[in-house]
C-alpha cells in the first residue's frame, strides 16, 4: 500500500531523463547544424579547385570540434539510456550527466564544471535511484542561471557536492525526489547555495550506514 502512495524511482528517472534529453536537444541541434554548415563550406571551396588548404582550415576545426561534442553527447546519453552497470560508479554517472547538461549552460553564459576524485566510487545504492538524484541536483543548480561547480570526494560515503555561483539558498530537489534517497539511504542536505549527496560506498554493511 505504501508504494502505491508514489511513484517508483524507475518512473521517477524516465521522467528525469526525458528532461535531461529535452534540455540537451536544442544544443545537439546546433552542433549538428554546425557540422554541417562547415562540412558544406569546406567541400563547396575545395570543389572550386583553387582553394589553399589553409582557408578550410578553420572550417574543418570547427566541424571537428563540434562532431566531437555531439560524439560525447551520444556516448552519455547511450550510457544513461541502458540498464545500469551495478554497483553503479558515481563518478562516471555525475561525468555523463555534465557532458549532457554543460552545453546548455554554457550557451546560457554560464559554467558547469566538475572536479572527479581518484579512484572507485562504486555505491551500494540502485542505478537508476543513484542517476535520479545525481540529475535531479544538476538540474536543480542548472536552474538557478549561474556557474555551478560540482566535486566528488570519496570517504566512507561517495559524497557529491553542486554548488552554485553566489550560493543561491533556493537550490533543493523536490520532496519526491529526497523521499526516495531516503528509502536508499542517501543523504540530500542543502545549505547556502550547495546541494550535498551522500551515497554510502558498496561494500559497506546497511548497519554501517544508518
Amino acid at each position: 500500500m505504501k508504494e502505491a502512495q508514489h511513484r517508483t524511482t524507475d518512473e521517477l528517472w524516465l521522467d528525469t531523463l526525458q528532461e535531461v534529453c529535452a534540455r540537451a536537444a536544442h544544443e545537439v541541434k546546433g552542433f549538428l547544424n554546425g557540422v554541417s554548415v562547415n562540412l558544406e563550406v569546406v567541400r563547396s571551396r575545395s570543389s572550386r579547385g583553387h582553394a589553399e588548404a589553409s582557408s578550410l582550415k578553420g572550417f574543418a576545426d570547427s566541424a571537428s570540434g563540434q562532431f566531437e561534442h555531439l560524439s560525447d553527447m551520444s556516448e552519455a546519453l547511450l550510457a544513461l539510456c541502458r540498464a545500469p552497470r551495478e554497483p553503479v560508479e558515481v563518478s562516471s554517472t555525475v561525468q555523463q550527466l555534465v557532458t549532457l547538461l554543460e552545453p546548455v549552460a554554457r550557451v546560457e553564459g554560464h559554467a558547469m564544471d566538475v572536479s572527479e576524485a581518484s579512484g572507485a566510487g562504486a555505491v551500494r545504492a540502485r542505478g537508476n535511484i543513484v542517476r535520479l538524484v545525481l540529475a535531479r541536483a544538476l538540474l536543480a543548480a542548472l536552474d538557478r542561471k549561474s556557474d555551478v561547480q560540482c566535486n566528488v570526494v570519496l570517504g566512507d560515503d561517495a559524497v557529491v557536492r553542486i554548488n552554485t555561483a553566489g550560493g543561491d539558498p533556493s537550490i533543493q530537489v523536490s520532496s519526491e525526489v529526497r523521499a526516495a534517497a531516503s528509502r536508499a539511504s542517501i543523504r540530500v542536505e542543502h545549505e547556502d547555495g550547495c546541494i550535498s549527496l551522500a551515497f554510502p560506498r558498496a561494500g559497506r554493511r546497511a548497519h554501517e550506514t544508518a
